[in-house]
């Protein structure tokens, strides 16, 4: 064990002297260098240390850069046309909700708040004014909770078709509307649509936004014919929904007047205010009057005058997830009521759901699968209002939780190619009576209120706005190398050097030592076989000389005793 302990230690040791020779990291050489002194080394150290550090530090500030801002908002090279752009929808709802002959909501409130419980008119009284509490101002709605809850099941029956019948007609409250300069039929271009104020009436609202079984009452096409994502397809080229605008000015834009009669006011169920509510939005996305709307007094002339604002996504942001570049492209976000993703709509088919989970139901304008979900009744408005209040604002804590669940599974980030409007107004008086006496049409108008709402664009090209990436892998990568080299004179092939050092050179001298003790114990063996070898030849070769010199003195002594035998024989004779 101490043998393993010690050859492991001196592997080490070989290994941080042979790394910090070869090394290109400045200061490594001078701290593992043998020709230094103790002093040297930790001076070194403390310089090595702190440039480490400050480097860290900023490559720390780098990847929260890259991590955290990955987008940045910049305005595009190329302007767009106006006509590449729609016509915003327009969606008007009157203050004025019911027909008073038919629905007089202040008198029939006031029935039911002072004595709830002697309050039993006919079917056709009941039916329409629990319809009525549907639109009207829910505050008033706080003293008669008990008594709303108690009815149950016994309140409307179709709440829907009782607010068809009971609000004002189109006719009623369209007067006429100019379209590029000529007067059209606003029944052609103006359609129904539910909000949560009520009846309300659209223009320009791409209804194939729908998914299949959401409103039957639409037949939805195949493909959309206009997206903000997509633009319009190539081959629209005719004049096809939503319209867009040709040009700029009150000749390429829209004008409609809408009427009032003083006989259907009514001051309890929306308050003391008269008149329209106006919401300019993009036609892909539902209207929600709750959120933001133009408010039209009576007799007033106002004017929109609209400037397009279009962001788009450069394509290098598709491979960031969508919490990175916080937006959702729309085939990333599929909704279940709607074909186009957009914010607006992620979050009205989110309450629609929490709605359902809450109550049971839900409200009569909230996009629901008319075969599958049920419209609330009277007895639930108080359980709708307080889960749209409690999906908004999470006020009791226990059902904060399942609020916050549901919310975050919405993840309703904003869509990354949007398309909105700013709007800049204009308002003055409608003198639409001494006009009308000045061409002769004399007449009472005391109990007939008019306004007028005009709508066209301003300029005939738009600068758009493109979200593009402002930090990304490259520039990181870059950055991360530029404060190495500055800092330690780090290159990629110095992370290379290190990553050999730290893997493969180990690898190397832990598992081929055995074979590098084989090889050199037969490298010796070798040795000592050839050194034996010339020993063996040295003592052979000495041997064979010595036996040669014999022979030779053998030869020599019997040459001379014959030449002595020959020389007696001859001195014998």
């Amino acid at each position: 064990m101490k043998s393993k302990l010690t050859y492991l230690f001196r592997t080490l040791k070989l290994l941080t002297l042979e790394f910090g020779a070869m090394t290109s990291i400045h200061g490594v050489g001078y701290i593992t260098s043998s020709q230094r002194t103790l002093f040297e080394k930790l001076l070194w150290v403390l310089v090595f240390g702190l440039s480490l550090t400050g480097c860290s530090w900023l490559i720390r500030d780098a990847y929260r850069r890259w991590d955290q801002n990955p987008v940045i908002i910049s305005f595009d090279e190329k302007t767009k046309p106006i006509w590449s752009f729609p016509y915003p929808a327009l969606t008007i709802c009157p203050e004025t909700k019911f027909q008073m002959a038919i629905m007089n909501y202040t008198e029939e409130f006031l029935k039911f708040e002072r004595n709830p419980d002697v309050y039993v008119p006919d079917e056709k009284r009941r039916e329409s004014f629990f319809s009525a509490l549907h639109i009207c101002n829910q505050h008033q709605l706080s003293k008669t909770v008990s008594q709303l809850r108690r009815y149950n099941h016994t309140v409307e029956r179709n709440c829907l078709e009782t607010l068809r019948w009971m609000s004002l007609s189109m006719s009623s409250m369209f007067e006429t509307f100019t379209l590029q300069n000529s007067q059209v039929y606003y029944w052609e271009y103006f359609k129904e649509i539910l909000t949560e104020d009520g009846i309300c009436y659209t223009f320009n609202f791409a209804w194939d936004l729908f998914r299949p079984g959401v409103n039957p009452e639409v037949e939805v096409s195949d493909r959309m014919m206009w997206s903000p994502e997509k633009g319009y397809l190539e081959d629209t080229f005719s004049v096809v929904e939503p319209l867009r605008a040709p040009g700029t000015g009150m000749s390429n834009g829209l004008t409609v007047d809408l009427v009032l009669d003083v006989s259907n006011f009514d001051y309890l169920c929306k308050g003391p205010i008269q008149g329209f509510k106006v919401q300019i939005h993009t036609p892909t996305e539902y209207p929600l009057m709750s959120k933001r709307f133009i408010r039209v007094p009576l007799d007033q002339e106002v004017a929109a005058l609209v400037k397009p604002q279009f962001v788009g996504t450069s394509w290098k942001l598709k491979d960031y997830e969508p919490a990175r570049r916080n937006c959702y492209f729309e085939h990333e976000r599929p909704l279940r009521y709607f074909r186009i993703y957009s914010q607006d709509n992620c979050e009205l088919e989110c309450l629609s759901n929490f709605t359902l989970a809450t109550c049971g139901c839900v409200r009569f304008s909230m996009p629901r699968i008319v075969s599958e979900t049920q419209i609330c009744n009277a007895s639930k408005i108080p359980c709708v209002v307080d889960a749209e209040r409690t999906l908004s604002t999470a006020l009791n804590s226990t059902i904060k939780r399942t609020a916050f669940t549901f919310q975050t599974r919405c993840s309703c980030l904003p869509g990354c190619t949007v398309l909105r409007y700013d709007v800049m107004l204009t308002q003055g008086p409608l003198l639409w009576r001494p006009h009308r006496r000045a061409a002769g049409r004399n007449g009472s108008y005391r109990d007939i209120h008019k306004v007028r709402f005009s709508l066209y664009f301003k300029d005939s090209q738009y600068i758009s706005i493109t979200r593009n990436e402002m930090y990304g892998l490259t520039d990181f990568v870059a950055n991360c190398g530029g404060l190495l080299g500055l800092f330690m004179g780090v290159s990629l092939l110095s992370l290379v050097e290190l990553l050999y050092f730290c893997t493969l050179r180990p690898y190397v001298l832990c598992h081929y030592r055995d074979e590098m003790g084989q090889i050199e114990t037969s490298r010796r063996n070798r040795k000592r076989m050839a050194l034996n070898r010339r020993k063996v030849i040295m003592v052979e070769t000495l041997d064979a000389v010595i036996r040669r010199r014999r022979m030779v003195e053998m030869g020599h002594l019997i040459g001379f005793r014959r030449r002595l035998r020959k020389i007696k024989v001859h001195d014998f004779e």
